[in-house]
C-alpha cells in the first residue's frame, strides 16, 4: 500500500513537471514567434520606408500637375483673347490662335506704314529746314562749302573741316537741348548758332558748331559723327 502510493506520488510529480516542461515549451515557442513576427513587421517597415511606391498617391500627383497645367493654359488664353479685337465672345482655342496670327501680321503693316511715314515726314521737314537756311546769306554761303554730308531719318550733318551744321527733327522732348549741348561739349565742339521751329507736334532746329581743337578734316568729321550718333538716340 506505501508502495503504491509513493509510486501514485511519483507519477503525479512526473506528470507535473511534464506539464511545467510542456508549459515552458509552449511559451518559448510563442515567445519566438512573435519575435519572429515583429522581425518580419520591421522588415516590412523599414523596406517600405526605403523603396516605396503607392500608386493611388502619384496618381493624384499627375492629376494635381494636370489641373495646374490645364489652368496655366486658359489663364494664358484668356490673357491672349482679352488682346484681339475682333475676337467672338464664345471661341474655341484654335480660332483665338488663328486670330491672333492674322492680328500680329496686321499690327506688322502697320507697324511698317508708320515708320515709312515717320521718314518721309522727317525728310520733308528736313527739306523746309534746308531750304530756309539757303535764304540767310551767311549760311548760304557756308552751307556751299560743305564737303561732307551724313543723313539719317531724321537728322542732317554737313561738315566743312572744323566747321558742321546739325539739321534735326524731333518731337517736343523736355531738355532736348540740354542733351544736345552736352554730346557737343562732350566732344569739345563748340556751338555757334541755333535756330529752333516749332512744327506741329515736333520742333526742327539748326546748329552751328565749331570744333575747338586743332585737327586735320579728318578726325574732326569722325568727332562729328560720333557726336552725331550720340544726339540720335535722344531725337528718334
Amino acid at each position: 500500500m506505501d508502495f503504491l502510493l509513493e509510486n501514485h506520488t511519483d507519477t503525479s510529480s512526473s506528470s507535473n513537471r511534464s506539464s511545467e516542461i510542456k508549459t515552458n515549451q509552449n511559451l518559448v515557442v510563442n515567445t519566438m514567434s512573435n519575435d519572429d513576427v515583429v522581425d518580419e513587421n520591421e522588415k516590412k517597415i523599414i523596406t517600405s520606408g526605403e523603396d516605396s511606391y503607392d500608386p493611388e498617391t502619384n496618381n493624384e500627383m499627375h492629376l494635381s500637375i494636370e489641373r495646374g497645367r490645364r489652368k496655366k493654359m486658359k489663364e494664358m488664353f484668356d490673357d491672349l483673347s482679352a488682346l484681339l479685337p475682333q475676337l467672338p465672345s464664345k471661341a474655341d482655342k484654335a480660332t483665338v490662335v488663328n486670330e491672333a496670327v492674322d492680328y500680329i501680321k496686321v499690327l506688322q503693316e502697320t507697324l511698317e506704314k508708320l515708320e515709312r511715314k515717320k521718314e518721309e515726314r522727317a525728310q520733308h521737314v528736313l527739306k523746309q529746314i534746308m531750304g530756309r537756311s539757303s535764304g540767310a546769306g551767311s549760311v548760304s554761303e557756308k552751307q556751299k562749302g560743305f564737303d561732307k554730308t551724313w543723313a539719317a531719318s531724321n537728322m542732317v550733318l554737313n561738315i566743312r573741316g572744323n566747321e558742321a551744321q546739325f539739321s534735326i527733327c524731333s518731337v517736343h522732348k523736355p531738355g532736348l537741348m540740354t542733351n544736345i549741348a552736352s554730346v557737343l561739349e562732350k566732344h569739345n565742339i563748340e556751338l555757334i548758332s541755333a535756330t529752333i521751329s516749332a512744327n506741329g507736334n515736333g520742333s526742327t532746329c539748326m546748329i552751328q558748331v565749331h570744333g575747338k581743337q586743332a585737327s586735320d578734316a579728318n578726325s574732326m568729321e569722325e568727332t562729328y559723327r560720333k557726336a552725331a550718333e550720340e544726339i540720335m538716340p535722344w531725337i528718334s
